[in-house]
């Protein structure tokens, strides 16, 4: 289970918990750069936040037959490119408020700011629920920033390389990222099974806010209908590119025959 940017384990702490008194074994990765300051993550990139996931990945697979991922936020960002990567090895995913992209201004303007200045305030927790610990930065580290919206470019142009069994869940008041990215995700995957769960009470954070047991119970149930069987993975753009050729090569063989000839015969 992955947390997001700028924040930590803390973050989705509730939603492990849950899935753990379940009877599944869940590993929660602090990722490098996050928990400790802001300075430190602007010293991290988003190739070395990926290589902790994949690091962990391999860990606990080494521990169990069938592994899921699950990614809040910019971790499921980085729950896509694992998937892109090693999708063969993943039974299925659940994505959080999945960030892939954001339209606004700043971004843009990113790649010059991040040169000149080293931070912006920001990183205000976005629960609806009174009381959530903190979770996150207070300022938000622009190099750091600046390379997820590298990861975000990779992770968008391969989501055609996504074929397993996911669950998208997203809030429509979702203060931090736009419903619009797990949208995205939706119609741009090659999945053939994908569970869409839309919070309305919860903002970005839904593990720590009014929704969290909703989140909990819906993880379970993708998880135990993928491992039943009842959702599947799809074909992937290989098998479709060599299925719709061996179609057409027949289709070709058919139009060449002469049907009159063979009637005569």
């Amino acid at each position: 289970m992955i947390h997001g940017f700028i924040g930590s384990p803390i973050s989705i702490t509730p939603w492990a918990q849950s899935l753990n008194d379940a009877g599944l074994t869940v590993c929660v990765p602090r990722l490098p750069g996050h928990g400790t300051t802001p300075s430190d993550m602007n010293k991290t990139r988003w190739e070395d936040w990926y290589l902790e996931v994949e690091s962990e990945f391999i860990k606990l697979s080494a521990q169990c037959d069938r592994i899921f991922v699950a990614g809040f936020s910019m971790g499921g960002a980085l729950a896509l490119r694992l998937a892109q990567i090693r999708g063969s090895e993943i039974d299925g995913m659940i994505l959080l408020n999945a960030s892939i992209y954001d339209e606004r201004k700043i971004f843009y303007l990113l790649p010059l700011i991040s040169k000149v200045l080293p931070m912006l305030p920001g990183g205000d927790t976005d629960v609806s629920k009174p009381g959530a610990p903190l979770h996150t930065y207070k300022k938000i580290p622009l190099k750091a920033l600046n390379s997820l919206r590298k990861l975000w470019k990779l992770v968008e142009r391969d989501l055609y390389l996504v074929d397993l069994p996911l669950m998208v869940a997203y809030s429509v008041n979702d203060h931090v990222v736009h419903p619009v990215c797990s949208e995205t995700i939706i119609d741009n995957v090659f999945s053939v099974d994908i569970r869409e769960v839309i919070f309305e009470e919860s903002f970005h954070n839904v593990a720590l806010d009014y929704e969290a047991d909703i989140l909990a119970e819906e993880s379970l149930i993708f998880i135990e209908e993928v491992l039943s069987g009842e959702l599947s993975r799809g074909e992937s753009a290989d098998e479709i590119d060599e299925r719709e050729l061996i179609d057409a090569e027949f289709d070709a063989i058919i139009a060449s025959i002469d049907l009159k000839e063979l009637d005569e015969e």
